[in-house]
């Protein structure tokens, strides 16, 4: 009797350490550090952010994709998409030949989705959806070669993203391995939205563009489909492969971080881009 008392207090002492614990991350954590909301990509650091990848099929470049970020006179935030892939990939989007995606979102002053528009054009068809948030529904209005619209309403949680293209991931705050977190995503062939899960399973050295790089490995799952995302502590995207089958590749801009020691594993960019 003794000994299963003994054993009660301890499992209790254990339950109100662990309870203790927990509650104390989750107050820490600060909203900025909440991956999949806006707030914890429209950092002050990324208020005129820039960021181009390349895109590849079987370590051949067959396109880009341009991001930039920035604060406009309303106060309200601006993100800007340019997605062209310059030619016919096998697989899923080989039904679009060569094509491009391009996307504006609105974000307002509590970091909130405000409004976004996707065009979709190749030689084969032309889509668009349009999106806006409607106490507190996103209401899409998707229309393809032309027909009528589409219309359909999504619960959005505050401050949710959505992300279009051939990639869920814009930028990331400081991640840690097991955070698990979910997008909602329009599939660029359909242009129909679906959530994506996200979970950090390891950390992993990278080499990009001749340097090792100290990265957090992101798994990106949609249904039995899986792909990967390779991410430096400062939530800068170095690598990714698509759901889609294809690779991206962050490009170095002109403004990128300075000369450094080559051989050393760096863990994050000096500057934005």
């Amino acid at each position: 009797m003794r000994y299963r008392l003994v054993i009660v207090v301890v499992v209790g002492l254990w339950a109100v350490m662990m309870a203790s614990l927990v509650r104390r991350w989750l107050l820490e954590v600060k909203p900025e550090f909440v991956p999949g909301t806006y707030r914890s990509v429209l950092t002050p650091e990324r208020q005129n952010y820039h960021c181009r990848m390349g895109i590849f099929w079987q370590q051949k470049k067959v396109g880009y994709s341009e991001t930039v970020f920035y604060y406009s006179d309303d106060e309200r935030y601006r993100i800007t998409n340019i997605t062209r892939v310059q030619a016919a990939v096998p697989g899923d989007l080989e039904k679009l030949a060569a094509f491009g995606l391009d996307t504006n979102v609105v974000v307002g002053k509590g970091h909130a989705l405000e409004s976004f528009a996707v065009v979709l054009s190749s030689p084969v068809m032309g889509a668009e959806c349009k999106g806006e948030v409607v106490e507190g529904e996103l209401v899409l209005r998707a229309r393809v070669d032309g027909e009528e619209d589409h219309v359909r309403r999504l619960p959005l949680p505050p401050g949710g993203m959505v992300a279009s293209g051939l990639s869920p991931l814009l930028a990331l705050p400081p991640l840690r391995v097991g955070l698990r977190w979910t997008t909602l995503v329009l599939n660029p062939l359909t242009l129909e939205p679906s959530e994506v899960e996200l979970h950090v399973l390891r950390l992993e050295p990278l080499v990009w563009h001749g340097e090792t790089w100290n990265t957090h490995v992101v798994e990106i799952r949609s249904g039995l489909v899986t792909a990967h995302a390779w991410v430096s502590p400062n939530g800068e995207v170095l690598k990714e492969t698509t759901l889609f089958g294809l690779t991206l590749v962050k490009e170095p801009l002109l403004d990128e971080a300075p000369e450094r020691e080559k051989g050393s594993t760096r863990g994050a960019t000096d500057k934005k881009g």
